[in-house]
C-alpha cells in the first residue's frame, strides 16, 4: 500500500519549532556578543594603561641621572621627576593638563619609584576597570556576578 503524500502534512508538527529555536538561541548569541565588547573594552583599556606607564618610565629613567656622575637625582629633584612622571602615566604630558588617558585615572594610583643602587626605576599602576554594562551581571538564579577588576600594571627600566 502506498502512502499518499500531504504537501501539508509534513509542516504540520513543526509549527512553533522556529520560535523555540530562537528563544533558546538568542540568550547565548547575547551573551557572546556582549563577553565580546566587555572582553574588547577591557583590552583597550589595558593597552592605554601599559603605553601611559611605559612612556612615564621611560621618561624617568631618561632624566634620572645627575650629570655625568652617574648618580641617581634625590630630594626635591626626584620628588619633581616622579610627579611629572605620573603626569606622563595619567594625562599623557608632563604638565598634567588635559584629560586623563582613562576615566576616573588619577595620579594617586601611579607610583613611581627608583633603586638607588640598581639604578632601576620603576612605574605601577593599579587602576579600577569599569564595566561597559555596569557594575554587575545579573545570574538566572537571582544572584550576581561582579564585574569589579583592578588593572595592574608594572615597568621597571634602567636609569641610563
Amino acid at each position: 500500500m502506498m502512502r499518499r503524500c500531504d504537501p501539508h502534512g509534513a509542516f504540520r508538527h513543526q509549527r512553533g519549532l522556529a520560535m523555540v529555536e530562537f528563544a533558546i538561541s538568542v540568550p547565548v548569541i547575547l551573551l557572546l556578543m556582549f563577553g565580546s565588547f566587555e572582553f574588547g573594552h577591557l583590552m583597550i583599556e589595558y593597552s592605554a594603561l601599559n603605553d601611559g606607564v611605559r612612556n612615564a618610565a621611560r621618561y624617568v629613567a631618561g632624566a634620572a641621572l645627575r650629570g655625568t656622575a652617574d648618580t641617581m637625582v634625590t630630594g626635591g629633584v626626584w620628588t619633581t621627576l616622579a610627579g611629572q612622571g605620573q603626569n606622563l602615566a595619567v594625562f599623557g604630558n608632563i604638565g598634567g593638563t588635559g584629560s586623563a588617558i582613562l576615566p576616573g585615572l588619577t595620579t594617586g594610583e601611579i607610583t613611581v619609584t627608583q633603586d638607588t643602587l640598581n639604578r632601576n626605576i620603576t612605574v605601577a599602576a593599579s587602576y579600577p576597570y569599569v564595566s561597559l554594562f555596569g557594575g554587575d551581571i545579573p545570574t538566572f538564579t537571582g544572584g550576581s556576578i561582579s564585574t569589579a577588576y583592578t588593572l595592574t600594571i608594572s615597568t621597571t627600566m634602567r636609569a641610563l
